[in-house]
């Protein structure tokens, strides 16, 4: 009502001047000209060309906060670097920094509680798409396109498609933190030594997987004459995608049990109610059965149970981020020393080609809360100095850069186009590089091994340590290979294929509605077929019954039409 008003009274003003402009010079009556001046021609004036506008200078935002997950690690990890990074930041731009840390374990539902509540503020990251989705439909969040159409950073050395995989409506909604460019992916880690000792080759196919993993289990693969060894691990779902690819009953890219695109049908459907997810249930309630999957994985070990098993030596493997393979072996090597890991990339089964999907790594989103002052300033000021200025992105993804090698609690130092990380003696005498906040992921124009070297700073090292330097980086540069060298193998024989962006998980609003019970329908069904606490028919019927009631069809028919398909798949 206020717009109106002002409005009209704008409107009634301008008439007014009009009338003014009209009685005072639109007389019918020609005036006399005065002689002096009536024989004279005015002279032409020539157009000034109007200036091109200066670009907008934006002034530094007063404070900058920002909410992240693992920042330095855990939220009580690192807790005195936690507290130094902001003062150096702060120190270095003359902007106050200030940041907010969760624990991992409850992270999204601190923050959504906090979202909701108006007191959550600043740039926030989130766990991936649907949580962006949600938070867009809520109003929390502001889009940033506008924010950042000026910025020089943001327009030359950004990737587009980092901007594609947010934009919604047209509009930008979010910064990753960023990723150097290569591949990622889940690949299954498993002891090479244990194939080795069996005369087994690295397996392609799901019998070929069976056929290993019994051993690992029954033929005292460590050698040590006790029956204290699994074939495989996982924590609930998570670390079995390969499997159910295997059958052709594709779980998500997180490994939930939901509603996704088939690459080989170019459908959108509903793994749990294919024939073809009953088989690969039979499969794993057979290993489950004969304890060659880990007996405990679905008690809640969790991630890092998970790990510490594989980490222990004592089982075979399990399918997880591709760098594991390394993580692993390094992890098992300290307990037996000749162990190493191969990088199972895709097993074969049902289908035999795009079972294993791979992405390239942009990290996680994070998102300008509705809350945020100034959150123009904000943004731009974030985009430029973490991605644009060297100081603000190395200190960002390693810690912070000092003047020269060596300085004092500074985690690298710049020399051209080498990283130099600074290191120093931990309390076991050994040599360790700084942790780093992992505030930025990585950029492609400054990756690492492909833009900048990694070269290592030892002042004085320890006896027996003093080709630690050349022997790490060296290390670096070989691991980097190796998994590069993996991605090409499995995208060579076609059993990996890039899963597009926009094809990762529904964008119906009936999917944001209802993801949640969609995914604890299908793990509870799983974990009961496989466990053997219900039928394989029985646990899938339930699944069934409870998708057809809350409308799993609605989202399968959404994204089947922007597709141009039609489903065939009912849950009657």
């Amino acid at each position: 009502m206020k717009k109106t008003k002002v409005l009209c009274l704008i409107l009634s003003l301008v008439f007014v001047f009009s009338v003014m402009l009209t009685a005072c010079g639109g007389s019918e009556t020609t005036p006399t000209p005065t002689p002096a001046t009536s024989a004279t021609p005015t002279p032409a004036v020539s157009a000034t060309p109007t200036p091109e506008p200066e670009p907008e200078v934006l002034a530094d935002p007063d404070r900058v906060h920002l909410v992240e997950c693992q920042f330095y690690g855990d939220s009580m990890e690192n807790l005195s670097y936690k507290e130094s990074w902001p003062k150096i930041v702060e120190d270095h731009y003359g902007v106050k920094i200030t940041m907010t840390n969760p624990a991992r374990n409850n992270y999204m539902e601190v923050i959504q509680l906090s979202a909701m509540s108006g007191d959550l503020t600043g740039l926030v990251e989130l766990f991936g798409g649907p949580y962006l989705m949600e938070w867009k439909a809520e109003d929390l969040i502001y889009p940033l396109s506008d924010f950042l159409a000026d910025n020089e950073v943001w327009n030359t050395i950004i990737p587009e498609s980092w901007k594609e995989v947010y934009t919604i409506d047209g509009d930008v909604w979010a910064v990753p933190t960023g990723d150097d460019g290569l591949p990622t992916w889940f690949t299954r880690s498993m002891r090479g030594d244990w194939l080795d000792k069996f005369g087994l080759s690295k397996p392609y196919t799901i019998d070929e997987f069976y056929e290993a993993s019994y051993k690992f289990t029954y033929n005292d693969p460590d050698g040590n004459g006790i029956a204290d060894t699994t074939g495989f691990t996982t924590s609930g779902t998570w670390n079995m995608q390969d499997i159910f690819q295997a059958f052709d009953a594709r779980l998500n890219h997180i490994a939930d049990p939901k509603p996704i695109w088939n690459p080989n049908t170019d459908i959108w459907e509903d793994s749990m109610i294919k024939p073809e997810m009953a088989d690969a249930l039979a499969f794993l309630k057979k290993c489950y059965s004969e304890e060659v999957l880990d007996p405990e994985c679905f008690a809640g070990i969790g991630g890092s149970g998970m790990r510490e098993r594989v980490s222990s030596g004592l089982y075979g493997g399990t399918f997880y981020w591709d760098g594991w393979v390394l993580s692993f072996e390094n992890n098992v090597k300290k307990v037996v020393p000749d162990a190493y890991m191969v990088c199972v990339g895709a097993l074969s089964g049902t289908i035999t080609e795009n079972l294993n999907h791979y992405g390239v790594g942009i990290g996680a989103p994070r998102v300008m809360m509705k809350t945020t002052e100034q959150p123009k300033e904000v943004i731009n000021w974030v985009v430029t100095n973490f991605f644009g200025d060297d100081w603000g992105f190395w200190t960002g993804r390693l810690g912070p850069v000092g003047m020269v090698r060596g300085e004092a609690d500074k985690a690298c130092t710049i020399e051209g186009n080498t990283i130099v990380r600074n290191t120093y003696i931990n309390e076991a005498g050994n040599i360790a590089t700084y942790p780093g906040p992992g505030f930025i992921g990585g950029l492609p124009a400054k990756a690492l091994y492909t833009v900048y070297e990694v070269a290592y700073y030892v002042p004085a090292p320890p006896a027996g340590q003093e080709d630690w330097a050349e022997r790490t980086a060296a290390t670096a540069i070989a691991n980097t290979k190796r998994r590069k060298e993996w991605i090409d193998e499995y995208v060579a024989n076609g059993m990996a294929y890039q899963l597009p962006e926009n094809l990762k998980e529904s964008t119906s609003p009936k999917y944001l509605e209802i993801g949640g019970d969609i995914s604890t329908a299908g793990t509870t069904a799983i974990a009961a077929a496989v466990s053997g606490n219900l039928s394989i028919e029985d646990a899938l019927a339930e699944y069934k019954a409870i998708a057809k009631s809350i409308g799993v069809k609605e989202i399968l028919d959404f994204e089947n039409e922007k597709l141009g398909k039609t489903t065939e798949q009912s849950y009657d």
